[in-house]
C-alpha cells in the first residue's frame, strides 16, 4: 500500500515535472526530452532523458559528500541516487520527489562478507542539475568547503 502511494505521487509529477524542467533546464530543444523509468536508462550518460522518483531512505556520509539516496520509480525499480556537493542539512528528504535530467547510470556490482549485492546508480555532480518536488534548489543548498593542511616535516 505505500508503495502504491509513492507510485502515485511519482507518476502525478510527471506531467508537470516535465513542463517545469522544459522551462527551467530545456528551453531550446525542448521537444526532444521525454520522461522514462529507470528501467529505460542505458548506462553511461542519458541525454534527452529525465526521470522521476521518490527517495525512500537515505546514507548520511558525516559531512562528506556524496549524499546517498535509496530511490523508488513508478515501476518499483529500488535504486541509488549519489548527489554530490550538497550541504546533506539541506539535502532531499524521505518522501520528496526527485526529477533528474540527463541521469548518468551505472550498475554496482559488489561482494561484501562473501554476499554478492548488485543494484543501479544514478550519479548526479551537482544539486543544481535535480529539481525536488518540482523546484529548482536554492544557491545555499552546496556543501560549505573545506580546506585542510598538513605540515610538512
Amino acid at each position: 500500500q505505500c508503495y502504491r502511494c509513492l507510485q502515485e505521487a511519482v507518476v502525478s509529477t510527471q506531467s508537470t515535472g516535465m513542463k517545469s524542467l522544459k522551462e527551467k533546464f530545456y528551453s531550446q530543444n525542448s521537444s526532444k526530452v521525454v520522461m522514462v523509468p529507470f528501467s529505460e536508462l542505458e548506462n553511461g550518460p542519458n541525454k534527452e532523458k529525465v526521470f522521476n522518483c521518490v527517495l525512500v531512505s537515505s546514507v548520511v556520509p558525516m559531512g562528506q559528500t556524496p549524499f546517498v539516496c535509496i530511490c523508488l520509480d513508478a515501476h518499483d525499480t529500488c535504486f541509488a541516487v549519489n548527489i554530490y556537493n550538497i550541504d546533506t542539512f539541506k539535502a532531499p528528504k524521505l518522501g520528496d520527489i526527485l526529477t533528474i535530467p540527463f541521469p548518468h547510470r551505472s550498475i554496482v556490482d559488489i561482494v561484501v562478507a562473501g554476499e554478492a549485492y548488485c543494484f543501479g546508480l544514478i550519479r548526479v555532480d551537482s544539486p543544481f542539475q535535480i529539481m525536488v518536488n518540482n523546484r529548482q534548489l536554492s544557491n545555499d543548498v552546496l556543501a560549505p568547503l573545506k580546506l585542510t593542511t598538513t605540515a610538512m616535516t
